[in-house]
């Protein structure tokens, strides 16, 4: 393995002068906004993809890189045969759903315990980084976004291209981005709220992804157990809507929560009830 130490050494120097770039432009970005992130959390500041914000930038490079040639290689090279995929690509899909269900439900009930344990009230809780072990499930929570990329690579191999839609691809980069920086500055508190509520509906949603990747493609068995899709586009639109009040809630009361994580919400819970407002609009209505 000698030969490979100089192909390390060299990767650890670009690495390191790309963040002597990256990470200062991004500090002074949103400290130019007037959302100051430093200090770290002592809570998350030892933990993988903090302190930095370096690898979650190449991540989403890469992320974007993969979609657009992905879209264009599907626009190319379009899949001729529909409805029955390959044994890996379903297997892959399988694990995939099954995985985020059963972290999002550790994610939703630990979130709700530590909360309890520490006698939250349901909104307007103070970020204490003595609560490690909530800081800990905000990292899990923030890493998940990340991998939950999974999604639209697992979309483009299917050849299903209009499901990578500009609402897609804006959720998936932008949700790591805003978890990123409250596991830096303030990974606790009222974060509990819109992580727990997320982990649940993704519960739901990767639940409903797997009944859909194994049952039959029929109209009939679509009736009868995938009836309640519509319902999880609401649910998901419920979401955004509570953690939009919530977001208000912190900026015109006493709440102790830094107030530049809910004027980000803000302005992002709208860009979503906007989106998603108009992608159910045009599934459920346009077309009647």
């Amino acid at each position: 393995m000698e030969f490979a130490q100089p192909l390390v050494a060299m990767a650890q120097e670009q690495y390191a002068a790309i963040d002597a770039v990256v990470a200062p432009a991004i500090f002074s970005a949103t400290d130019s906004i007037g959302w100051g992130l430093k200090p770290i959390s002592s809570a998350t500041k030892d933990l993988p993809l903090v302190e930095s914000p370096t690898p979650l930038i190449l991540s989403l490079l890469a992320y974007f890189a993969i979609v657009g040639s992905g879209l264009v290689y599907r626009k190319v090279f379009p899949r001729t045969v529909k409805g029955q995929d390959p044994f890996l690509l379903k297997a892959l899909m399988l694990a995939h759903n099954v995985f985020l269900i059963g972290l999002s439900l550790y994610m939703c009930l630990k979130l709700v315990y530590e909360a309890y344990v520490n006698k939250y009230s349901f909104w307007g809780n103070a970020y204490n980084p003595a609560q490690t072990e909530m800081a800990k499930v905000i990292w899990i929570f923030y890493v998940s976004k990340i991998y939950e990329f999974m999604d639209t690579f697992i979309m483009l191999l299917k050849g299903n291209v209009n499901q990578v839609s500009f609402l897609h691809v804006y959720h998936h980069g932008s949700i790591s981005g805003i978890w990123w920086m409250i596991t830096y500055a303030a990974p606790g508190g009222d974060a509990y709220f819109s992580a727990a509520l997320n982990s649940w509906v993704h519960v739901c949603m990767y639940t409903y992804y797997f009944m859909a990747a194994v049952l039959p493609k029929d109209e009939k068995t679509k009736r009868k157990y995938l009836w309640w899709g519509r319902y999880l586009t609401q649910m998901q639109m419920f979401q955004f809507f509570m953690n939009l009040l919530q977001a208000v809630y912190l900026l015109y009361s006493s709440s102790p929560y830094p107030k530049f994580i809910a004027q980000l919400l803000v302005v992002y819970m709208v860009t979503l009830l906007m989106l998603f407002g108009n992608f159910y609009y045009m599934k459920h209505h346009a077309s009647k």
